[in-house]
Parts: C-alpha cells; sequence; structure tokens
C-alpha cells in the first residue's frame, strides 16, 4: 500500500513539474532561441505580426515578442487584458529594472509611463530613459492589449554582453498603480 502511494506521490509531482515547465519554465533560466541581429523588419504601430520579430513567446496569458537591428532594439508584448501591459529591462525582477509600463484611458489616449523598480514597487524615472524611447505604440482589441516599442539599443546592451534581462507584466484594470495578475522573466540570450 505505501509503494502506491509513493508511486502516486512521484507521478503527481512529475507531472506539476512537468507543466510547470510547459507553462513557464522556460521563463525561469535562459531561452534557447537567442536574439540575434535582424534583418527583419519592425513597425511600431500597436499591432504584432509574426514575421516582425525574429523571436517570440508565448506564455498564455502574455506573448513577448523582440526583434533587434544594428541599432534598436523592439520589444512588443501582446496580453489578454484591456487594463495596463509592461516590460521592463535590465534585471529578472522589479528591483533595478528599467520598466515601460502602457495603458489606453477608457477615452483611447495612449499612455506610456517609464518607471524605475525599487525593491518590489517602481517610482517615476528620473534618468535618461525616457530619451532611450525611439517609438511606441499601443492598441486594445479583441481583449488583448499590445504594447510595441522601439529603444536606443545602445542603452541597453553593451558590446559583448552575453543576455538581456527582461520582465514583463500585466494588470486587469487600467489603473498603472494595480498589482499586477500575471508577471515573468526571461533571460534572452544576445548573439551578433
Amino acid at each position: 500500500m505505501k509503494v502506491c502511494q509513493t508511486l502516486r506521490r512521484l507521478a503527481h509531482a512529475a507531472f506539476i513539474a512537468a507543466v510547470v515547465l510547459a507553462l513557464g519554465g522556460a521563463g525561469l533560466g535562459e531561452e534557447q532561441q537567442p536574439l540575434l541581429v535582424s534583418s527583419n523588419t519592425t513597425t511600431v504601430d500597436g499591432v504584432v505580426h509574426e514575421d516582425e520579430y525574429s523571436y517570440s513567446h508565448d506564455y498564455g496569458f502574455l506573448k513577448l515578442y523582440a526583434n533587434r537591428s544594428s541599432d534598436t532594439l523592439y520589444l512588443g508584448v501582446v496580453a489578454h487584458t484591456t487594463g495596463w501591459v509592461a516590460v521592463g529591462l535590465g534585471s529578472l525582477k522589479m528591483d533595478g529594472a528599467t520598466i515601460f509600463m502602457g495603458v489606453i484611458e477608457p477615452d483611447g489616449t495612449v499612455r506610456l509611463k517609464p518607471q524605475t523598480g525599487t525593491g518590489h514597487t517602481h517610482g517615476d524615472v528620473y534618468g535618461d530613459a525616457p530619451s532611450t524611447v525611439v517609438a511606441y505604440a499601443m492598441k486594445e482589441a479583441d481583449g488583448k492589449t499590445t504594447l510595441e516599442i522601439a529603444l536606443r539599443s545602445a542603452a541597453y546592451i553593451r558590446s559583448g554582453q552575453s543576455h538581456l534581462d527582461l520582465i514583463f507584466a500585466m494588470g486587469q484594470r487600467k489603473d498603472l498603480t494595480e498589482r499586477h495578475i500575471f508577471r515573468s522573466s526571461l533571460r534572452l540570450k544576445l548573439r551578433q
């Protein structure tokens, strides 16, 4: 009897581990698909087309996209929410990350708010993060909110850097102070 219970527990633990790895375990370590300097043309218009990004990963509630030219880093977030979405760079957690939070207000106004992560919170940016933004756009359709942002890559990727730490999240409401309902992180390999 004890052997059967032990085997059931082991099978259950193995099943849970497989589900965790399938749903989001990739965000815990390094991704195998590297982000290369690409010839893909990314148009920052709030609509993500699969062929405009060289990297993508689906987290279920949120899909992350990335592309890179010689001087620009493009990031796209498509989230199953009509609330806010965010992407951050420079850390695998909020603390130390430069975060770009976006929301489409009820009147249709798009608001992008650069933030600096400190501990388990974030606040307004007082450094040069806003000046690193080349372009951004947001759209809301079919219960999803999309944020696309183009950044000066030299501000986030140094010569010889082997990976880029990213965080991303979404909120349920159009309130940038509301706690996230989904978040994850990714250490994205870089290749020239």
